[in-house]
């Protein structure tokens, strides 16, 4: 069976500014921070919460 610790975790992704999703922290440990600082490697781009699984 798989592991849920994860489910309710906040996920983040960095989104280029022609919508390229270039850092989803999926099953990765990335924080907030870490994905702030990658963000600044692109510019214009953008710094999301990664939308859940099934919600609209």
């Amino acid at each position: 069976m798989a592991c849920s610790c994860q489910k309710n975790r906040q996920q983040w992704e960095v989104v280029t500014a022609e919508g390229k999703v270039v850092f989803p922290t999926g099953n990765q440990t990335a924080n907030k921070a870490t994905v702030d600082t990658v963000a600044k490697r692109y510019p214009g781009s953008k710094v999301r919460e990664k939308a859940k699984p099934g919600a609209k």
